[in-house]
């Protein structure tokens, strides 16, 4: 490896360590990712062919666009519901039926496994944080929360077809079909998700909710809320005509706009603060400074060819030719996923294995590059997003609650994988 590599590795390093040491630096993490992923860049420009230089921005840039305008229109979908008091009514839903905080835990972290093969992972997890928000008041048990969502959220991505970028590009590429990665996928994924949370379960202490059973919450306006699923519904759907997902959340922003602003003018809506522009100022842009930052920095390191230069050495030479080199190569490259994009080290396996390789390995990938993420919290789009959304939540705080609880449930879906593969 050149000078250069090296040196844009050493940067990566030391910014991740930073962001892990946030709360003792008193520098916030979204500046802390933006100048290590500015300066990664900025190294590598030293002595590079400016077209080639070019056209490596133009084409991380077209990536980093997509995911930011999705996060975005997300972000904006979930502040509307906020703002329109669904997760209101729901924490006034759960209250009522009384249910143990620990009980209560596992129904969340159930729904947000469901919702993240329906929607994805990402999506999922800004959601269910929002409804997290309102029902946990203590910061240990809401922190808590926040690790299982993100754990739960990567499990029930990496099941679906649509859960996850890496399941979605195997899929479109023929790796497998949507019923084998469900069919196949699916008690891996639960392993995934379970264990973790049965052991987080110990973590989360009682909540005194009697206090807040009792609000008073007004009527809902159903049509908007439906309006905001729509728009989820979209980003599946444009997805089956080969366009972008943000394409999709961009139509349902505009469609909802639309439909708020018409209301007000007839009188339905008659707060301004309704307004969708109004709604868009409540969200959080350090969020989306620090996964600008993150992704420029993963960008960097996969124009230098770092990440192809890894999935090299997990696999081999000729790795086509050995079965168990390749199940060790997938465990292996999900582990490199928590610190790296699972994206680019997917795309490299991709090209590197045959199709002849049976589906199963690739529904193996889809579960090792989708549930490694979990294993440390910049690990996956729904864990930077989750990060940059609760200040609280420290690199550190999900270094020692929850990455051993993931890493566990990693080898135990490999584990059932294995075992599927054997017995079927």
């Amino acid at each position: 490896m050149d000078l250069q590599g090296i040196i844009i590795i050493l940067i990566f390093i030391n910014g991740i360590i930073a962001i892990a040491f946030e709360h003792s630096l008193k520098i916030n993490k979204s500046w802390i990712a933006i100048f290590t992923g500015s300066s990664m860049w900025i190294v590598l420009a030293i002595g590079q062919d400016p077209e080639a230089m070019n056209e490596a921005i133009q084409e991380g840039s077209q990536e980093i666009f997509g995911l930011i305008v999705f996060l975005i229109g997300a972000m904006t979908i979930v502040e509307m519901m906020a703002h329109f008091r669904f997760f209101t009514w729901i924490e006034a839903k759960l209250l009522k039926l009384k249910i143990s905080n620990r009980k209560l835990f596992w129904i969340l972290g159930a729904i947000t496994f469901a919702a993240s093969a329906v929607l994805d992972n990402l999506t999922s997890t800004l959601i269910m944080i929002q409804i997290g928000r309102h029902l946990y008041i203590r910061k240990r048990n809401f922190n808590v929360f926040v690790i299982n969502t993100v754990i739960a959220a990567n499990a029930g991505g990496a099941m679906s077809p649509v859960g996850d970028v890496t399941t979605i590009m195997m899929w479109l590429e023929g790796k497998f079909t949507a019923w084998q990665i469900v069919l196949h996928g699916f008690l891996p994924a639960v392993a995934a998700w379970a264990i973790p949370q049965a052991i987080l379960t110990s973590k989360i202490f009682y909540e005194d909710r009697d206090s807040r059973e009792h609000k008073v919450i007004e009527p809902l306006k159903w049509n908007i809320i439906l309006l905001g699923f729509t728009t989820f519904g979209f980003a599946i759907f444009v997805n089956l005509v080969h366009l972008p997902p943000f394409m999709g959340i961009l139509l349902g922003m505009g469609v909802a706009a639309i439909v708020i602003d018409f209301r007000m003018k007839k009188g339905s809506l008659k707060k301004k603060a309704n307004k969708m522009v109004n709604v868009i100022k409540t969200i959080d842009m350090a969020t989306i400074i620090f996964f600008i930052g993150i992704l420029l920095a993963v960008h960097a390191l996969s124009f230098h060819g770092v990440l192809q230069q890894i999935a090299h050495v997990i696999f081999g030479e000729n790795p086509a030719l050995d079965p168990g080199r390749i199940m060790v190569g997938h465990t292996i490259l999900g582990l490199v996923s928590s610190v790296l994009d699972n994206v680019p080290l997917t795309a490299a396996v991709m090209e590197m294995l045959p199709d002849s390789i049976h589906y199963q390995y690739w529904i193996l990938l889809a579960v090792t590059a989708g549930t490694g993420g979990s294993v440390l919290i910049i690990g996956s789009a729904a864990g930077v997003a989750a990060m940059g959304q609760v200040p609280e939540l420290s690199f550190k705080d999900y270094l020692v609650k929850g990455s051993i609880p993931a890493l566990l449930g990693y080898f135990a879906a490999i584990g059932v994988w294995w075992l599927q593969n054997l017995l079927f």
